[in-house]
């Protein structure tokens, strides 16, 4: 039996995940430091001149003070998490720098000023330097580790969201089969037809047809949890839109704006078609005004913004069906960009609606 994915069901997932990896993180560190005070009470029994009472709460002092270290470590590589992973190495071996002689110098300051241990004698720079190597090795071993976990658990994330675009694809197909071949716009279509017969206007029915019969060949042989460049998807809504503009004639005008720059970028395929109909469906069907159309690519930032305004007012049905459109739309983008897609839909200020899509340049 198949049961549609929401977007309310991916944001679960993936807070899901989010608070396992958070866990996951803290169990690491509170053991990484239950053994990092193991062996260095070990140390103090054979080699350190000061009790181990005396020495070992100040031992679980500054374990403590390195476990907020590895925290905050932690959270500054998880909000790095959209770089590379080799800069990401650089940051964690550096912050692994910035916490050993961090903890050096709080443990020098407590245990030769706050609370004084007269065996350990005057401070000096080698004990220090050898202190903070001690430590250095300490962090760069949690953060090797961390590392390492981070890689698998986002490994991991991407074999979800593989298996994630696999249900989505079923999604997407019964979405175009729902917006795009469903037996109103088929029946209105076919009728359009047949009235251009009647008038002897034969080869525009002609062409009506075969733009009809190229938009069904492509929406159903087309796997919508693949990628196609912007170019093709394109193409496809000027099929659908010359159906469209061939029932409406004049009513509709279309406005495409795609820079040559950006031809060849891939896009989901299909993703723009269920905001187009919604637009005319809700703006024109049932209206005798006429509709402005528009469809724009624009660079933004280090990926690209697709835009479908348009400057009708709603007329058909209760919206309903633009809210399945926009759903379709969102999960779609979540899956293949997890929080690199977003789609933002609302009313214009003059007047009509835009909806924007935002996403990388390629997916994830």
């Amino acid at each position: 039996m198949f049961v549609q994915l929401t977007p309310q069901d991916i944001e679960r997932e993936e807070k899901r995940s989010a608070s396992a990896r958070r866990r996951s993180t803290l169990i690491l560190i509170v053991a990484f430091w239950a053994f990092a005070v193991l062996m260095l009470s070990i140390r103090a029994l054979l080699v350190d001149t000061a009790p181990l009472t005396v020495l070992g709460p100040r031992r679980l002092v500054a374990a403590i003070v390195g476990t907020i270290l590895c925290l905050a470590t932690a959270k500054l590589l998880e909000a790095l998490r959209n770089r590379s992973f080799a800069e990401r190495i650089v940051w964690g071996v550096a912050s692994a720098f910035v916490m050993a002689v961090v903890l050096t110098l709080f443990t020098s300051y407590l245990n030769r000023v706050i609370f004084p241990v007269r065996e350990l004698g005057e401070l000096n720079f080698g004990e220090s330097a050898q202190w903070a190597l001690v430590w250095l090795g300490y962090f760069l071993a949690w953060t090797g580790t961390h590392l390492a976990l981070t890689y698998h658990w986002e490994s991991q994330e991407h074999q979800r969201r593989a298996a994630l675009l696999a249900e989505m694809a079923r999604d997407a197909q019964r979405a175009a089969l729902r917006y795009q071949l469903n037996p109103h716009f088929l029946f209105n279509t076919l009728n359009s037809v047949a009235a251009l017969v009647g008038e002897g206007r034969g080869a525009e029915a002609e062409a009506m047809l075969v733009n009809l019969a190229t938009f069904v060949r492509a929406t159903l042989t087309s796997e919508p949890s693949g990628v196609i460049p912007l170019s093709e998807e394109i193409a496809l809504q000027r099929l659908y839109l010359g159906i469209e503009q061939a029932r409406f004639e004049e009513r509709l005008k279309v406005e495409i704006d795609l820079p040559e720059a950006l031809k060849n970028v891939s896009v989901p395929a299909l993703i723009l078609q269920p905001l187009v109909e919604n637009a005319i469906h809700h703006k024109l069907a049932g209206a005798e005004g006429e509709l402005t159309l528009r469809i724009a690519a624009a660079e933004h930032g280090d990926g690209i913004q697709l835009s479908v305004e348009d400057d009708g007012v709603a007329v058909s049905g209760d919206g309903s069906g633009a809210g399945l459109g926009l759903q379709n739309v969102a999960a779609r983008l979540r899956a293949h960009f997890g929080e690199g897609g977003r789609l933002d839909a609302a009313p214009r200020d003059g007047g009509g609606y835009r909806a924007l899509i935002a996403m990388p340049r390629s997916p994830s």
